[in-house]
């Protein structure tokens, strides 16, 4: 006994239908995706409101900070240190790491370090675990100070 299966499409024509439907799934229509913007916080020694907020001696990530953090259009936020940093020696470099930007930086992965910190010559040798972690982040220490403020 024979049995003859009838297809009532020919399979030429099966093929480009299948391809069709499936390729629909994947579109998404008209959506047009938005690039995404990156964001720079200064701040500097005398003035760290922009990243940070202080209560008493508790440091927190500043409301500013925070909201650039969970905007979704933003991409990268840079935080970018001005002004002159050599009153800065050991103690004050671990202090502004450890209560001020361990913190953000712990926050969100969004955060990124930029520009230089002229700490005042010596310092940031004196806390090399503090030197590194800056470097990390995508901070530069002491990188235009001139070679001879390091002879003495």
């Amino acid at each position: 006994m024979r049995f003859k299966k009838i297809v009532p499409y020919k399979i030429k024509r099966i093929l480009p239908m299948l391809g069709i439907a499936g390729a629909s799934l994947f579109m998404g229509g008209c959506e047009k995706d938005e690039p995404l913007r990156d964001v720079e916080l200064h701040f500097n020694c005398d003035n760290l409101s922009a990243i940070t907020s202080e209560d008493h001696g508790d440091y927190s990530v500043s409301e500013l900070a925070k909201a650039y953090a969970n905007e979704p259009t933003v991409g990268t936020i840079y935080i970018v240190p001005d002004g002159d940093w050599g009153t800065y020696e050991s103690s004050n470099i671990n202090d502004l790491r450890k209560l001020s930007l361990e913190p953000l930086f712990d926050y969100s992965p969004k955060f990124r370090g930029k520009g230089d910190f002229n700490f005042s010559p010596g310092a940031a040798s004196k806390v090399p675990q503090d030197s590194l972690w800056f470097v990390s982040k995508g901070f530069t220490i002491n990188k235009y100070r001139p070679a001879n403020d390091y002879q003495r």
